[in-house]
């Protein structure tokens, strides 16, 4: 016998496919839709996918990682050649106090001599070798001085470096903070999306368009700041709990909060679990960027 299904069942199907679709709604094709392709449906990123968010975020670290190394090079070379034009300077210090001293000695034998009237072999020897020694002096005072401004250019060269080092490193966190700022947009995106899938699960078009306007209502203000807080400092995602029916005199854990007692929707039936708003890490996303970014959220898991 064939697996093929039959005209006859197939008709059945789309009739049944056709009834529930008119029975639930847009919201319910909108389950439908998210049943058969969760993954579409559960993160909203408009433009960017998950894995272009991740692929951002890895070449933003990436990028900041390796311009923290240049800096790091260049601060350092800076102090190295600041060093060696310290030591340069000394040199070429000492280096003239002993042309300045030779020049005198020369001098001092110089008169010697010519009050020898050229008599004395040994005062004239001594003056050559002192003339000869004055000659490597000022031999090497000149190398010294050419290490020297050689020295002094590098040094301009190397803080020059550095500050266009430092100015890309300042531009990397501000890259780094923005790709955080992206993927934790996006999963508030995802979250309050799938919050009106998980809520809004039947009803008709009108019933459910009043559900989702609940449920935008009770994300809006405050809640989409304080869970961009808890994810941007690194804490546990916040999350959308859903009260056992049976359940009587529910206390909620810390941090607990009704989504919305007001709403015939989510009264008693549903709630939110933040993280510690005390803690010091928590930071608000698009706020100050005074501090920058140290963690970033690992959206392989959770976006």
């Amino acid at each position: 016998m064939s697996d093929t299904p039959s005209t006859g069942n197939r008709l059945l199907t789309h009739g049944i496919a056709l009834v529930l679709g008119a029975a639930l709604g847009v919201g319910g094709l909108r389950t439908l839709e998210y049943l058969e392709n969760p993954e579409l449906m559960d993160r909203p990123e408009g433009d960017l996918s998950r894995a272009q968010l991740i692929a951002k975020l890895d070449d933003a670290q990436k990028q900041r990682a390796d311009v923290a190394t240049q800096l790091e090079a260049k601060s350092a070379e800076v102090v190295a050649t600041t060093t060696k034009l310290q030591e340069a300077g000394e040199r070429v210090t000492t280096l003239e106090g002993q042309v300045e001293n030779k020049e005198g000695e020369i001098k001092v034998l110089e008169l010697k001599v010519k009050k020898s009237a050229g008599k004395s072999a040994a005062l004239a020897k001594e003056l050559e070798e002192r003339k000869a020694e004055l000659e490597t002096l000022k031999e090497q005072l000149d190398t010294a001085l050419a290490e020297k401004a050689q020295l002094e250019r590098d040094l301009t060269a190397s803080r020059a470096e550095t500050e266009n080092a430092r100015e890309e490193t300042q531009e990397a966190r501000r890259e780094t903070a923005d790709a955080q700022d992206d993927a934790v947009n996006a999963k508030w995106a995802a979250f309050a999306a799938t919050a009106q899938v998980d809520i809004c699960e039947k009803g008709s078009r009108s019933k459910l368009a009043k559900c989702k306007e609940a449920v935008a209502t009770a994300l809006s203000g405050d809640r989409a700041a304080r869970f961009k807080q808890c994810v941007g400092s690194g804490q546990a995602q916040p999350r959308l709990v859903k009260v056992d029916p049976k359940a009587k005199d529910v206390e909620l854990p810390r941090w607990g909060e009704w989504f919305d007692e007001e709403s015939k929707f989510t009264a008693k039936k549903w709630y939110l679990v933040f993280c510690d708003p005390t803690l010091p890490e928590s930071r608000a996303i698009g706020g100050s960027r005074s501090r920058a970014l140290e963690d970033v959220p690992d959206l392989d898991e959770e976006l």
